[in-house]
């Protein structure tokens, strides 16, 4: 995003752990907005690392790191290895899937070799994470854009995926994709996150049921360290494995979650580890009872919204 001054950019850095120590143990992605010019913007990432040693996983995205010129990219990775707090790093590429020549350029190769080879005699485990969510996603290109990156030094090609009505929701389709990415490109099968409850996006969701079928029905079809795990994405709480709710009401469609941890800015709340969470599945997919309950918790104006686009009310709970 461009500020008013053409010369600043506002960018978003993606960092593990966070500059106040009392926010070390917070769990998920820390996006902290700095306005930099272009110039200044990798040494402040790099300035804020040094200064905050509780960080140890990075993850390098910016949108996607292949939008990044090769030499700039490289030139920062090494710097980054040189903080001796860092001891994981994660590059986030979409473009392994969606645009695999890329990866397959020689000064790519090459560049990735020579980070991968620091890395390793540093201790610093260096890792792609990628993105497909279909098994015809897994072309030839990208098992060749793979075995480059693999072959070059990366520790881990790993897919995160979304779990998605239509596209993956079904073991056959699941498993497609999984054996695709497993035995026709070396990418891990990591993990499946259940489609956030964002506006827009209640077509794509499935319920906290179906999610925990569909991890059942896939056990025992593929190695253990590649079996997929599927997860729910609690607000306040963080990526929860789909069996973790403490409680569930499947007519109303309504999960509860704990925590089993204590950030540093919890340590002195008595209720941090028994506060209960709710996480709320699609109304499409709940009984008529079910979404008659939610349709009496609506307003007069939900109401009024809901008659003139002919579709359910949407819940208050979601905003």
């Amino acid at each position: 995003m461009t500020s008013e001054d053409p010369a600043e950019r506002v960018i978003g850095i993606e960092v593990a752990g966070r500059a106040d120590h009392r926010l070390a143990d917070v769990v998920g992605v820390d996006k902290q907005r700095l306005r930099l010019r272009p110039a200044d913007r990798q040494e402040a990432i790099l300035g804020h690392l040094r200064r905050t040693p509780g960080v140890r996983d990075v993850v390098v995205s910016g949108g996607d790191v292949a939008n990044v010129p090769w030499p700039r990219l490289e030139s920062f990775l090494m710097r980054l290895l040189e903080i001796d707090s860092v001891r994981d790093i994660r590059l986030a590429s979409k473009a392994l899937v969606g645009l695999p020549q890329h990866w397959l350029q020689p000064k790519v190769v090459a560049g990735l070799q020579r980070v991968a080879g620091v890395a390793a005699e540093r201790g610093v485990h260096l890792a792609v994470h990628t993105h497909a969510n279909h098994a015809r996603s897994v072309t030839p290109s990208v098992a060749e854009a793979t075995r480059a990156l693999l072959g070059a030094g990366v520790r881990d090609v790993r897919n995160q995926g979304v779990l998605m009505r239509g596209v993956n929701d079904s073991a056959a389709a699941l498993l497609d994709l999984c054996f695709a990415l497993q035995d026709e490109a070396g990418i891990l099968p990591y993990y499946f996150y259940m489609c956030d409850m964002v506006p827009g996006a209640e077509h794509w969701r499935t319920s906290l049921t179906e999610a925990q079928e569909l991890q059942h029905a896939i056990m025992g079809y593929l190695p253990g360290y590649a079996t997929p795990r599927i997860v729910c994405d609690v607000p306040y709480v963080g990526k929860r494995w789909v069996h973790q709710a403490v409680e569930y009401d499947r007519e109303r469609g309504i999960s509860y979650w704990t925590k089993n941890y204590r950030t540093r800015v919890e340590s002195d709340d008595p209720e941090a580890l028994t506060r209960r969470y709710p996480f709320y599945d699609p109304l499409s997919t709940l009984p008529e009872k079910g979404w008659r309950w939610w349709e009496k918790q609506a307003t007069a104006q939900e109401r009024r919204e809901c008659a003139q686009s002919r579709r359910l009310p949407v819940r208050r709970a979601y905003r």
